[in-house]
């Protein structure tokens, strides 16, 4: 590292930088936080301080639209700086938190509370959902406080709203108003709870269980409904971790319709089955579950078309305790993705799977575009200098290693070609090799 006095704040030298998909020699200015320039390093303007990008491949900062950070009365699964120290480490500069913590994100009041106990630990850019609220008109209140969308969970009744058509349209008719996305989990609540009960009544306690009870025509049954919801309502449907490719099918269906509807799958969907070898049990429990090995390869193939929006971790974290139940049905869902998802597509990537230009749109810049974040998602002059330098190196998985509380992983073990080496947000190094820079409140809370 050197410095001078001149124009820029910072300049990353010695990159080869991902834009417009063909790659760049050269190196980026900042400025304020913003990308001041791009190009050959003649070219750039002299920078007060510089750092060596070690012919390392710069990408736009990742956007995780799907975790679970926790905190509140859950921190001892996850709290905003682990959760957001994972993020760093994973490259994603910016993560959407999901609602469904303790006690619950449904209105304004919770959304306030939440937002301000973040303040004070997060290290990276963090929006917030909300669940949808008893009373109509305070989705316009929660949508006020900066929620960056709604998430309905078609897969149970809790969260005080009842998931049935007549409740759910005037709250869709309302996020449309407030010009707000819902992402739903698409499982059918019915489906699911008959299984369960008649499982659980035969004495059925074995891993084969949850599977069963959590079955693709639920899925299926689900996105039905919210594709006909969308299509009375003209709200914008985003479709988290979708498993099954008649669900895929359906939604590339309503596309095509003109339907505001995007999609996310998860690396776990699309590398995992519910028979993997390594034979983990617990820690591959997951909702909605894994499917068989012809139905992950196909995701796989379908990476590469557009008709998958978005990869999403959905990063889950629980106890060991929690993963490692004696019942089947004690087993908590969920797996932590935050370190595994960009090793796990830079390796696709390696094999000649996936295109580093395909990946950077999967996990930045349609994350950006379909929810509105100008100046994210790719790396523009005037931009946001959230960026990440990815190393194609050889490593292998290993979760005790991780941030995240959550020292397990069903990819435990697994090699990779690739990792993130450094991550910046707006402009500051903030994850180095591993190590988290950031102090606990240097992080942003997205309202949009």
């Amino acid at each position: 590292m050197s410095s001078w006095k001149s124009s820029a704040d910072l300049a990353i030298l010695n990159a080869r930088i991902l834009v417009d998909q063909k790659i760049l020699d050269g190196g980026i200015a900042i400025k304020n936080g913003k990308i001041m320039a791009v190009g050959r390093q003649e070219s750039l303007p002299k920078a007060s301080e510089t750092i060596d990008a070690e012919n390392g491949i710069v990408i736009p900062g990742l956007i995780d639209i799907h975790t679970h950070l926790r905190d509140l009365k859950l921190d001892y699964k996850e709290d905003f700086y682990s959760g957001t120290c994972a993020a760093l480490a994973g490259g994603f500069t910016t993560v959407f938190d999901m609602p469904n913590t303790l006690p619950t994100t449904n209105n304004s009041m919770r959304l306030r509370e939440k937002i301000e106990t973040a303040k004070s630990k997060i290290v990276a850019n963090v929006g917030f959902y909300s669940c949808f609220p008893r009373d109509e008109n305070e989705v316009i209140r929660i949508a006020n406080e900066g929620a960056v969308g709604f998430k309905v969970f078609l897969n149970h009744s809790n969260l005080e709203l009842n998931v049935e058509d007549n409740a759910l349209i005037p709250m869709l008719n309302k996020a449309r108003e407030a010009k707000k996305i819902v992402a739903v989990h698409a499982e059918d609540r019915f489906i699911i709870e008959e299984a369960t009960k008649k499982s659980k009544n035969a004495g059925n306690d074995s891993y084969d269980a949850f599977f069963t009870v959590h079955p693709a025509r639920a899925e299926i049954k689900a996105v039905k409904k919210m594709i006909s919801l969308s299509r009375a309502t003209r709200i914008h449907i985003h479709f988290c971790h979708v498993t099954t490719l008649k669900a895929l099918s359906l939604i590339t269906e309503a596309k095509a319709e003109g339907l505001k509807i995007t999609c996310e799958v998860t690396p776990h969907h699309m590398l995992l089955t519910r028979n993997n070898p390594n034979g983990l049990n617990g820690t591959l429990i997951t909702d909605p579950p894994l499917r068989s090995r012809m139905i992950t390869m196909s995701f796989r193939h379908a990476l590469g078309e557009e008709g998958i929006d978005v990869v999403a971790s959905d990063h889950a974290p629980h106890s060991i305790n929690e993963k490692s139940a004696k019942s089947i049905w004690n087993v908590s869902p969920g797996i932590p993705g935050l370190e595994t998802t960009l090793p796990l597509l830079l390796t696709m990537v390696k094999r000649g799977r996936l295109s580093l230009s395909r990946l950077v749109e999967l996990l930045a810049k349609k994350p950006a575009e379909i929810f509105g974040l100008d100046g994210k998602g790719a790396i523009k002059k005037g931009f946001d200098a959230d960026l990440t330098i990815i190393d194609f190196r050889e490593a292998h998985i290993s979760s005790s290693a991780f941030h995240s509380k959550a020292k397990y992983s069903p990819f435990d073990g697994w090699k990779v070609d690739g990792k993130a080496v450094k991550t910046f947000v707006g402009g500051r190094l903030v994850m180095d090799e591993g190590e988290i820079l950031a102090k606990p409140g240097s992080g942003h809370v997205l309202h949009l």
